[in-house]
Formats: structure tokens, sequence, C-alpha cells
């Protein structure tokens, strides 16, 4: 197998870390992205330890922040000189009421859609230099269950749960990576494959429990007893990472099953347009 960098966000537990340590042990670089420089130092030394693969290096940034993705975007861009693989792996859940970041943008959408996208606009020229680059967003079983969008209210500063804000999240990303693949295609590019994935009903670090609302905590701790294991949830990403046989294919959705259907309940090509248009506009500001 061609030895790839691999660039994966949210590595140092749950899903993320199993997947570097899948690429680690497949020979290929990896850079793990956490947001705590100390627990990223850790599992650099712990994933090198478990699959005797040095190469292995530490971004830190606060995805909560675009200005800090911006900021691990450039370390990297100073670092490596392609990018064959993103794994935009990272995602969050919030509390029951609208938290803002400190850039006054709504948490969820935040990290589980602007700053993937953001992350994967600034490194586009990077993954260009790459003999065929990859773009692979963790999305989730979840964007189905978010009920009707609100496109004149994206960030849910009115229409904010806990639920809604996590499914619609993973929907927009879906729709807006749909779109970054176009525009790359309008572009004249088409070395850079563009795809999704979800882990199923896989155990992982996703959220906080004590951010979760009350009466969801005892659904929650049921669920995580009958989940399949992280190994398991991680095995679509690993494959539409590096599997050869899907070199050239984009816009597919892989799961646990293989390959699956988006739900497009919702889907018009006017929604698609409005979270693009939406997403460009906050991300404006970093992509400059």
């Amino acid at each position: 197998m061609e030895k790839k960098i691999i660039l994966v966000t949210g590595a140092t537990n749950g899903l993320g870390r199993e997947e570097a340590k899948a690429f680690l042990t497949q020979g290929h670089t990896v850079i793990i992205h956490g947001r705590n420089r100390d627990k990223a130092l850790r599992v650099q030394r712990e994933l090198s330890a478990e699959t005797g693969n040095s190469d292995v290096d530490v971004l830190v940034a606060d995805l909560e922040s675009l200005a800090s993705v911006k900021r691990m975007a450039e370390e990297f861009q100073a670092k490596y000189d392609r990018l064959d693989v993103l794994v935009n792996n990272a995602g969050n859940q919030y509390g029951s009421t609208w938290a803002g970041t400190a850039e006054g943008h709504e948490k969820t959408m935040t990290v589980n859609l602007f700053a993937p996208v953001l992350l994967s606009f600034l490194l586009i020229d990077s993954l260009k230099k790459s003999r065929h680059g990859r773009i692979v967003t963790v999305s989730s079983a979840s964007h189905a269950q978010g009920g009707q969008p609100y496109l004149d209210d994206i960030e849910l500063k009115d229409h904010y749960s806990y639920t809604r804000a996590y499914g619609l999240s993973k929907l927009y990303v879906i729709w807006a990576m749909r779109a970054l693949r176009k525009n790359l295609r309008e572009q004249g590019v088409d070395t850079i494959d563009v795809n999704m994935t979800h882990p199923g009903m896989a155990k992982s670090s996703l959220g906080e429990a004590n951010q979760r609302p009350w009466y969801l905590r005892p659904i929650f701790a049921l669920a995580f007893l009958f989940a399949s294991s992280t190994e398991k949830g991680a095995q679509p990403t690993i494959y539409a990472a590096t599997s050869p046989e899907i070199e050239g294919v984009s816009d597919r959705y892989y799961g646990p099953k293989g390959e699956e259907k988006v739900s497009e309940r919702y889907y018009t090509p006017e929604n698609e347009k409005a979270v693009w248009d939406y997403c460009l506009k906050v991300l404006d500001p970093y992509l400059n």
C-alpha cells in the first residue's frame, strides 16, 4: 500500500484514536489532532508503542474556534509538503440550551459543520499536491433524526434543542461536503475524493454525559451497553480513507454495512445551496 500522509481530527480518544491506530498499523504517516497538548503527546507516545510506527505527529487546536482551525492548517502546511487524506472525525454534542463560542457561533454547528468545512477548504492546496487526495468526513445516522431544517436559522438561535442541533449539524455537513465536491469539479479538480461515513451505534467519547439533558441520560447509558465496539465503528472511515478500490469515488456514504443511502427527506438543491452559502458567509473571514 502506498504510504500516505493522513491528518485525523479528534484523534486522542474514541473513534479518532482507533482510526489513527489503524493508519499507523498500515504504515502511514499520521498527524493526530487534539484539543489538549499534554493529552495529545501522551496519545502520540501510546500509538507509537502500540503500532511500532513512530511516524506520528501532533497538532493542537480548539475546534470551537475557527481562528484556531486556521492556525492548525497553517501549522500543517508549514511542516508538510502535501496531504493525502484529511479525516474530519471530530464532533461533539452540547447541552440542553443554546451555547455560543467566543466567536459568536453555536457550538454544535461550529464543531460539526463550520470547522470541518473550513479545514477542508484551507487544506485543498495540500491535497492537490497528493497523487490522489481524499477528504473523509464522519457524519452520523442521526442526520436523519434532526427534524425539519430551519434554513433561516441555521444556528438555531430560535429553534435550539439538543437532538435537533446534533442531527441537523450532521445533515448539513453532508450537504456542505457535496457542495464542496461540486465546487472542486467546477474548478477542474478531479484528484480529490470527498466522501462521508458514519460509525453506527458504536462506543465513542462523543459529548459529555453531564451536558446531556437529564431525561436523555438513561437512554444514552442503555444504548452504550448495546453499542458495538469502537474498533468496529471506526471501520467505515478507515475503509473510506485508505482502501485502494474506491480511489476516484466521491459522494458516497459508508457505514458498518458498507455503502449506505443518505436520508434525502429534506434535500433539495436549494436547501443544499442555502447551507453552503451560509458556511461561506461564516468562514469568509478565515479564508482570506
